[in-house]
């Protein structure tokens, strides 16, 4: 398991080298937050902003330090299940900083604190500022926190902790998003996420059974690792060779059919015709409509589709999805 997400993490690395590679030292310096940043939520978002601000009024070069994967996930164990691919994380990142750096969390998981520190942070990387927030943990074993990281600045960088972003009276994290996601509450993922969840992945040949009912669907398969919503029904805005459509989206098991879970999404695209296979779809999820539900006759099944379909519409024919947020 190592081998195969160090071999995925070198080969993003060798796609990005020229932006992203960590031991392209700053002249300048570098104003840097450091995380595992799954889902850039807004909590992530404060971090990324604050290190701007500060690379602003120092003429630093503001920056982000993250691995490709969370750490659980090299050292062998399963972890929670991603809230993005890795590379539109790191894409994301950098909409708010002038580089991201993309660390090798196998290079580094036994350095102690102070080695991290000097051989990442002052040999490497040049820092003249970090922003982290004020639990975030460091180090072999994670026994350093940003106490330590001020003791060991030594003067040559500034720490800038941050108290963690709440809402609703509980801290921002990824755990809540993933957990709102598996609930359906787009709305407040939504908020937490500062933009609409999406999802994006390649569009495989299906079985042509919503064909077959009047319901074309594109069958879009999504990285395996990535956690879907509640399975079910949603308005969604889906996007495709830059044209953004309006559409209704099926997650999860065909209680109707075989009952398979297969890791994909079926999405109807709305007034469309056209070829989609092979093409890379980006689903951004608007509302949920409603859970599946097992239909003995193919006219129940079309008559609740359609309700479906009629809802998404209704959901989306407002003035504001003329232009889609993605």
């Amino acid at each position: 398991m190592i081998s195969e997400y160090q071999e995925g993490t070198e080969g993003l690395r060798s796609e990005v080298k020229d932006k992203y590679d960590p031991k392209k030292t700053s002249s300048k310096g570098l104003a840097l937050t450091i995380g595992t940043f799954d889902g850039v939520h807004i909590g992530h978002q404060l971090l990324l902003r604050t290190t701007r601000d500060i690379a602003e009024s120092r003429e630093l070069e503001s920056s982000a330090y993250t691995y490709e994967l969370p750490p659980k996930r090299y050292l062998g164990e399963q972890g929670p299940p991603l809230l993005m691919e890795p590379r539109r994380k790191i894409d994301l990142l950098g909409d708010y900083v002038q580089r991201v750096v993309l660390g090798n969390f196998l290079e580094v998981k036994d350095l102690a604190p102070e080695q991290f520190v000097e051989r990442v942070l002052v040999n490497e990387l040049n820092v003249k500022a970090v922003v982290v927030g004020d639990d975030w943990r460091f180090g072999r074993n994670r026994t350093g926190s940003y106490r330590d990281l001020e003791d060991l600045s030594r003067g040559r960088f500034t720490v800038h902790p941050k108290k963690q972003l709440k809402k609703q009276g509980r801290p921002v994290s990824s755990t809540w998003v993933r957990q709102l996601l598996s609930e359906g509450n787009i709305a407040l993922v939504t908020e937490l996420l500062g933009r609409y969840p999406v999802f994006s992945g390649e569009v495989l040949k299906g079985d042509k059974i919503g064909s077959d009912i009047g319901f074309p669907t594109a069958n879009v398969d999504i990285d395996d690792r990535v956690a879907l919503p509640r399975g079910g029904s949603y308005a969604a805005l889906a996007k495709v060779d830059d044209r953004h459509l309006k559409s209704a989206v099926h997650v999860g098991s065909r209680p109707s059919f075989d009952d398979s879970d297969d890791h994909r999404l079926e999405v109807h695209l709305l007034d469309f015709e056209g070829e989609l296979y092979g093409k890379r779809l980006e689903v951004e999820f608007v509302k949920y409509l409603g859970e599946s539900k097992k239909y003995d006759a193919k006219r129940k099944l079309r008559e609740a589709i359609s309700d479906y379909v009629t809802e998404a519409k209704r959901v989306l024919n407002e003035p504001k999805w003329s232009d889609s947020s993605f």
